[in-house]
């Protein structure tokens, strides 16, 4: 009979165990070429369908055909992932079609075709990518030689494959918003570890007292992160494993249970039922079996969305710290080199929390709004009796913004660098027209007198005007 006891208790266990890893983590508060760069830097533009009940889509249309129009209608709301519904729509209900030119279609076809196949481009690109095992202390490690970056990891060759990808394609999204300046030798250095035991061994080994899940460090040209992945992927590993054990299991229960059918129907005519009395009870037990067939699927299909979910979140916290700190080591090797130019510390962290928190939409990075957590601690810390002063801020240096992962006191640096580059890239325009370099440029005048001649006005005017600014926002997600 149908054992309806072992996937309770095994969902359970799964979820209780993803818990646990979560918690752990939570303390830290391709095989297809490269698009050209007229494809990743051109605008989204759309073709627009109007029916005539009045409906409006914006999209592109991908077949014409007598019967129907297979139009796609694309969502890019700020702050969220891009999204598609495909539709058919009757040509006798369209009242209007506005086509884009052809030569700025194709670039768009090409563009949304990337974001179709992004889950695949990504698998693939996985697999092409070239890892060198080795074997260090009685355990395999991979070393992956990129354009970009050398890396080394601990983690499990999946993870390892995942974490290469997204941080190529993140180097690529700073080119599009800033393009390189220089071609520096050696590459960045990443070393990524599969367990947090690992990675705090490493940092003591570092001299480093930080709680990031990643950390740059500029004066080795190296990135440092390390998260549970590993062992989250092993654990699910054998979830889906243990999930397909009882599918199995259940097959070979409804092998067994129809042979009892045949059993029970022949001893029940036997006995003189009727041939419709026969007929209904054995239509009444399937009706049963398939009811708790169903409800162990949905229980499995259920503990497994929870599960990738739940993975889904641990890996996109960690990657947006590689982002981040990713961020910071594409601006001193290929932006501004120190050596050459010294990117204030406010605005080298305010411009990596924009990038960190910005949604990849195939090779295309948007950083087009506002964190809601991060908004409203903010918008909070402004409206209290003692906000931290602008001033205060541009003077600021490494040390004020490293003790962040010590005191809460200097989180309030990060939180306002944050606010105040996202008013000047956004309203401001402070990565157009060269208004960066210029500001950079000019390092003999004091921060102060510099920032003023950036905005246009005293710092006590524009203060005011960035601080009613940022009240006024409203998060969008």
């Amino acid at each position: 009979m149908f054992r309806e006891s072992k996937l309770p208790a095994l969902q359970i266990c799964l979820l209780l165990l993803g818990n646990s890893l979560l918690s752990a983590q939570s303390r830290e508060t391709a095989s297809q070429p490269p698009a050209t760069t007229r494809i990743e830097s051109s605008p989204w533009q759309f073709e627009t369908l109007v029916l005539n009940n009045g409906t409006e889509y914006a999209g592109l249309v991908q077949a014409m055909r007598p019967e129907e129009i297979e139009f796609a209608e694309i969502f890019r709301k700020p702050g969220q992932p891009m999204s598609a519904v495909i539709r058919a729509i009757d040509p006798a209900d369209v009242v209007k079609l506005q086509r884009l030119p052809s030569d700025i279609r194709q670039l768009m076809m090409a563009r949304f075709q990337q974001f179709r196949d992004r889950a695949a481009i990504e698998a693939g690109s996985m697999q092409a990518v070239v890892l060198k095992p080795a074997l260090h202390a009685g355990r395999t490690t991979f070393q992956y030689d990129g354009r970009w970056f050398a890396l080394a990891s601990t983690a499990d060759e999946e993870s390892t494959r995942r974490s290469i990808v997204r941080i190529e394609q993140i180097f690529g999204a700073f080119r599009q918003l800033l393009p390189p300046r220089v071609e520096r030798n050696p590459r960045v250095r990443i070393l990524l570890f599969g367990s947090l035991d690992e990675y705090h061994t490493a940092l003591r080994k570092m001299k480093l007292a930080i709680d990031n899940l990643a950390v740059y460090t500029g004066r080795d040209n190296t990135i440092v992160a390390g998260a549970e992945i590993s062992t989250f992927a092993r654990e699910l590993a054998k979830i889906r494993a243990a999930h397909e054990a009882v599918m199995r299991d259940t097959d070979a229960d409804y092998d067994r249970f129809r042979e009892q059918l045949a059993a029970l129907s022949k001893l029940l005519a036997r006995r003189g039922f009727t041939r419709k009395q026969i007929t209904d009870e054995m239509a009444l037990r399937k009706a049963a079996w398939n009811k708790q067939y169903d409800q162990l699927v949905e229980q499995i299909n259920e503990a497994n969305r929870r599960n990738e979910a739940k993975f889904n979140a641990l890996t996109d916290r960690t990657f947006r710290r590689l982002y981040h700190e990713a961020f910071h080591a594409y601006l001193q090797n290929y932006v501004f080199p120190p050596d050459q130019i010294a990117v204030d510390r406010w605005l080298n962290e305010g411009l990596a929390q924009i990038f960190e928190a910005g949604q990849l939409d195939a090779n295309t990075l948007r950083i087009d709004a506002p964190p809601a957590i991060t908004l409203r601690t903010l918008q909070h810390d402004l409206q209290g009796p003692t906000p931290l002063r602008l001033a205060t801020l541009l003077k600021a240096d490494d040390d004020s913004f490293l003790a962040t992962h010590r005191t809460g006191s200097s989180q309030r640096h990060y939180l306002y660098a944050w606010g105040l580059t996202y008013y000047l890239v956004f309203e401001q325009g402070l990565l157009r027209a060269g208004r960066l370099d210029s500001y950079l440029a000019n390092s003999q005048r004091t921060r102060s007198d510099r920032f003023e001649q950036l905005v246009g006005m005293p710092l006590s005017q524009f203060e005011a005007q960035w601080r009613d600014f940022m009240l006024r926002m409203q998060a969008l997600r």
